[in-house]
This record gives C-alpha cells, sequence and structure tokens, in this order.
C-alpha cells in the first residue's frame, strides 16, 4: 500500500501547473485612460505603450489592449468603423452586437478567428482588446474570451 502511495505523489509531482490550473491570470491597466484588463496565462508582454500593450501568446496568438480617444464620433460609430475596417481588410465577420456602452464582434480569415471586446469609459474615451488566435483553439479560447471581456472594466475615471 506504501508503494502504491509514493507511486500516485511522485506522478502527482509530473503534473505540469498548467494543467492544475496554477498559472495566474495577470491584471493590466492604464489609470489615467481608466480601465482595467487581465492578460491570460501563456501570453506574454511584447510591447507597451502609454496607451497599451500588445502580448504574444502560444501558436502565434496575439492579444492587444489600450485605450482610445473617441473624439467627435460617437462610441457606436467608433465601432462600426472599426469593424468596417476589419472587413476591408478580408475578415468576415460572423458575429455583432453594438450596445451604447459595450461592443462585441468576431471574424473568421485565413484560418483564424479575431474577436474585439469595446467599452465606453471615462466620458469621450473607449477600452479595447482584439485576440487573434487559430481557429482549431476556439474550443480551449472559449472559456479564456469570457473571462478576458468580464475583466475589461472602468476603474479610475
Amino acid at each position: 500500500m506504501k508503494r502504491l502511495l509514493y507511486f500516485l505523489l511522485s506522478l502527482a509531482t509530473m503534473i505540469p501547473t498548467s494543467l492544475l490550473g496554477a498559472e495566474q491570470w495577470e491584471g493590466f491597466g492604464i489609470k489615467r485612460l481608466g480601465f482595467v484588463f487581465d492578460v491570460p496565462p501563456g501570453f506574454v508582454l511584447a510591447q507597451r505603450s502609454d496607451q497599451g500593450a500588445a502580448f504574444e501568446g502560444k501558436n502565434k496568438a496575439f492579444l492587444a489592449v489600450w485605450g482610445a480617444q473617441l473624439g467627435k464620433a460617437s462610441f457606436r460609430t467608433e465601432i462600426e468603423h472599426r469593424i468596417a475596417v476589419n472587413e476591408n481588410d478580408g475578415w468576415k465577420v460572423t458575429y455583432k452586437r453594438v450596445t451604447p456602452q459595450w461592443a462585441s464582434y468576431s471574424g473568421l480569415k485565413d484560418g483564424q478567428i479575431l474577436y474585439v471586446r469595446a467599452i465606453k469609459i471615462c466620458g469621450d474615451r473607449a477600452a479595447l482588446f482584439t485576440v487573434n488566435y487559430a481557429r482549431n483553439e476556439k474550443v480551449p479560447y472559449d472559456p479564456l474570451i469570457v473571462r478576458m471581456v468580464k475583466s475589461l472594466k472602468v476603474q479610475g475615471c
């Protein structure tokens, strides 16, 4: 019985921590722009600016999060413009929902999925994230997208 217990314990030490969910989400935000966001495990900072940051993930996944000035355009107009730009770039938009306070849309192109989420913040500003990943990784990415959507919040206005 002791041998079996030692064997099981030794197997447990060989399980990667990522399978156990031990990897942590990393908080990110720009208080000056008034938003916070959680970056999923496995994404590494590739570039940072005063407006936001870009992160690279496994299998060429790409995540960008930033704050934007809306200027004279309404939130809805800005999102509809971004959708049109993505469509002009070849993305087939398969889902979109635009409200006065938030928007989400997604599309497909060349075996990739693009997901975009935006929220209106602090007067004439918006916070957005886009994530681009392989279409064959949709199932593992679905819960990550849900958590990222929930984590994009107004803070510090």
